[in-house]
């Protein structure tokens, strides 16, 4: 491909072109194509079996998500995806993926000190950073708790930590101009005190430069939050911009083939209802 298309705005963190993925005989994505750019929450939409998973384990590279690749391109900051080692690609990008366990009975904290792993920091810098994340999502008092034995929202939230902690120079108010957060279904086992927590976390983070990629079927939750949203359908997206433009009835029968109602809040945009 030519070189000519790398040649983006200086705030552009990743580009998705023409990204067709096959498992087998079976197409599962479809010239697929869109930019991220720094400090953009898009929310990503669509039935079961859509792709949304499978477009972002492609993102994430890998041997196996190349191997599945049949064409097209995706560019970290104007680089392609292949050229980083897993160690570049650690500094720049975190994931948490839809179904996480721990094989090994960790504490909390021992998790997320791993996740620091890669940063030559002083150790009370190490401790300072975890302890905030820890405090920002609620896992303070369960540092000390084994992870095996948590709940499954406790531990949804331990793994966005450890995502975050990956990314994280020092603080919560770093600037993360250039980092990439890339989360799979990060609200699904959460109470509606801790959905909204994460939310409004997530949408902080994004002012300070964060672009976050949240793969949701909970529509309603990430539309007050998210500042973009793709909606995926017949192996490609069918709609991408702003939660208010993206949210009508007709693109939402195309995506979950079923009819929909819209209701209009004056504050948090458009939400979805049977």
């Amino acid at each position: 491909m030519d070189n000519s298309i790398t040649q983006t705005p200086e705030n552009t963190v990743l580009q998705v072109i023409a990204v067709q993925v096959k498992r087998g005989e079976r197409s599962l994505l479809n010239k697929v194509n869109f930019t991220v750019k720094a400090g953009e929450f898009i929310a990503v939409a669509g039935e079961n079996g859509c792709g949304k998973s499978t477009l972002l384990s492609t993102i994430c590279g890998g041997e196996e998500a190349f191997r599945a690749l049949v064409s097209g391109k995706i560019y970290v900051h104007d680089t392609p995806l292949e050229h980083y080692s897993a160690q570049q690609l650690a500094t720049m990008r975190a994931v948490m993926c839809q179904h996480q366990t721990s094989p090994f009975g960790f504490l909390v904290d021992e998790v997320l000190t791993l996740a620091r792993h890669a940063m030559i920091e002083p150790s009370h810098i190490r401790r300072g950073c975890i302890a905030t994340v820890s405090d920002a999502l609620d896992l303070s008092h369960l540092l000390h708790r084994n992870i095996q034995t948590l709940s499954g929202g406790e531990q949804q939230r331990v793994y966005l930590a450890k995502a975050l902690l990956q990314l994280v120079p020092s603080s919560l108010e770093d600037d993360l101009t250039g980092k990439l957060l890339l989360l799979d279904e990060p609200t699904s086992a959460l109470d509606l005190r801790h959905q909204k927590l994460v939310m409004a976390l997530l949408a902080k983070l994004s002012q300070h430069g964060l672009s976050i990629i949240c793969i949701s079927h909970d529509v309603n939750l990430v539309t007050p939050y998210c500042t973009r949203m793709l909606v995926l359908a017949n192996q490609g997206v069918i709609a991408d911009g702003a939660p208010a433009d993206v949210l009508d009835q007709r693109i939402l029968k195309q995506c979950y083939q079923t009819d929909l109602h819209l209701i209009k809040h004056p504050e948090h945009g458009v939400f979805v209802t049977h």
